[in-house]
């Protein structure tokens, strides 16, 4: 993520994070290789390392458990137990709801 060109303006790095995510929804397989968890792993510590603005991270984990289950249970399965990731396995809510507010973040203006 990219949040340095994008200032300290809240809606566009809202915006950018939904970008983020359609991408690696793109990019990465849903599958349990190693690397496909790595890059996961890597969107979701960029996720969490985001300041100066509250990032969608329920949506976000909800559309990834929703489109790419394999890849979503494949991580959850590979943290430890104490890692600080395992939390946002933890989180649920309607996965239409989740996509409708993730589409409203990036149509604000």
């Amino acid at each position: 993520m990219n949040h340095n060109a994008l200032g300290f303006n809240p809606i566009e790095q809202k915006k950018q994070m939904v970008r983020d995510l359609v991408a690696l929804i793109d990019k990465v397989p849903d599958n349990d290789n190693p690397h496909s968890i790595r890059q996961f792993i890597a969107y979701l510590n960029g996720l969490l390392r985001t300041k100066g603005v509250v990032p969608p991270t329920t949506e976000i984990m909800t559309i990834i458990k929703q489109q790419k289950p394999q890849l979503y249970h494949a991580t959850r399965l590979n943290l430890t137990s104490s890692s600080h990731l395992q939390i946002l396995f933890q989180i649920t809510m309607d996965p239409a709801l989740a996509a409708s507010r993730l589409q409203e973040f990036v149509k604000k203006q």
